[in-house]
């Protein structure tokens, strides 16, 4: 069954408009932050699941946890926007969403093996966040691109050009390959993107023309000055630990983020994260209900005091945090620092942390503020908890 619905051509990003009938295998959508390169994709799927037969698409991310808020809000969102929910059943827990005429989507991540062995007659994947796989993540996922449709399997990948030295530029730009189409843009390709946004994108000209560069232009990067070079990705983590610690950086256009973090024999481990937009207070507090014990500390943005005041009355056991920058990524810094790869937000967030450049080349001594999130929210728990000057008390702040 096909449905006959009208999706009027101003909903599409005029740059995107002729990718809707691309049918190459592979399909590169990639450029500057705010460009609207997953917007489209998400978009087209929905357009395809409801005009064709035949579709099996994986939606894959390093780590699946990571699709909730991201690409599978993405999706149901657009859903909703275009008032098409009824031709579709959602399952939120397993992530997955079935068009009425049998048309699939479904979510995962690399990190989940035994769903994704178990998805069989895949026809289309999309990639997002492509940076975060590895060369030999793409060829597992190439190989399972084998369902049977009237159409061509294709696998798309939308990723920002964070490191020259990524698998993708040799193996896609430096060598083209057949049946490859590629496409770059940028936050001026975007007639839907807010002021706001673009105002925080041109800034950067200001701050550091190497993440200029990257997240306003697209250009491939090759990031020097990185603010932390005393991590690595692990798999496993001790079973207990000395303390727990979170840090808390509010948002609410921008991502709220929370960061827990495990002390053991002197190391940190970065266990788990939060990740969202759009929550209000009582939003958060919901979150830290689920997240974190009431007799673990919280150390919040000190801007926002009365945020603070109002989770500390439900319960919580949260303080302002020191926010000196420069002590406070100096202390850092000098921590051994490990991060579970469940944490994707965390990684790619270290990954690009930098300090700024002046317009000359030369390194100043503040970072770029733009997608630092949980490095805040990092820099917050660790300094505070474990550097106090002895004007600092957290007693008068205890339950």
């Amino acid at each position: 069954m096909e449905y006959n619905v009208t999706i009027p051509a101003q909903v599409f990003n005029d740059v995107y408009v002729p990718y809707l009938g691309n049918r190459s295998r592979y399909e590169i959508f990639y450029g500057g932050a705010g460009s609207g390169k997953s917007v489209f994709v998400a978009q087209r799927m929905l357009v395809r699941a409801m005009k064709e037969r035949g579709h099996k698409t994986l939606v894959v991310r390093k780590v699946a946890k990571t699709n909730r808020h991201s690409t599978f809000a993405l999706i149901t969102g657009i859903m909703r926007q275009w008032n098409i929910e009824q031709l579709f059943k959602v399952n939120k827990s397993d992530m997955e969403i079935t068009c009425l005429n049998g048309n699939q989507i479904i979510f995962t991540g690399l990190d989940d093996v035994e769903k994704l062995k178990s998805i069989a007659n895949i026809t289309d994947i999309w990639v997002e966040e492509a940076s975060e796989i590895s060369h030999d993540d793409f060829k597992q996922l190439d190989l399972r691109l084998r369902g049977k449709t009237p159409y061509p399997l294709q696998i798309t990948l939308t990723f920002n050009p964070i490191s020259a030295m990524l698998w993708h530029k040799a193996y896609f730009f430096d060598n083209p390959k057949d049946n490859t189409v590629i496409l770059k843009t940028t936050y001026l390709d975007n007639k839907f993107l807010d002021d706001e946004y673009k105002q925080v994108i041109n800034n950067l000209q200001h701050e550091d023309t190497t993440y200029y560069n990257i997240y306003g232009l697209g250009e491939w990067g090759v990031l020097g000055n990185l603010v932390y070079g005393n991590w690595e990705v692990v798999s496993d983590v001790p079973v207990s630990f000395d303390e727990i610690i979170w840090g808390l950086d509010f948002g609410f256009n921008n991502p709220s983020a929370l960061l827990k973090i495990g002390i053991k024999d002197g190391n940190l481990y970065l266990l788990d994260e939060m990740y969202k937009t759009g929550l209000t207070n009582q939003d958060l507090i919901k979150e830290l209900r689920h997240r974190v014990p009431t007799n673990e500390a919280v150390y919040a943005d000190s801007a926002e005091p009365a945020r603070i005041e109002e989770i500390k009355r439900a319960g919580f056991r949260v303080y302002p945090a020191q926010k000196d920058v420069t002590d406070g990524l100096d202390f850092v810094k000098r921590q051994r620092l490990f991060i579970h790869k469940t944490c994707a937000n965390a990684v790619k967030e270290i990954q690009g942390y930098k300090y700024k450049e002046d317009k000359d080349g030369n390194v100043l001594d503040e970072p770029v503020k733009f997608a630092d999130h949980l490095m805040d929210a990092m820099r917050y728990a660790i300094y505070t908890h474990l550097w106090r000057p002895k004007s600092f008390s957290l007693k008068t702040d205890i339950i």
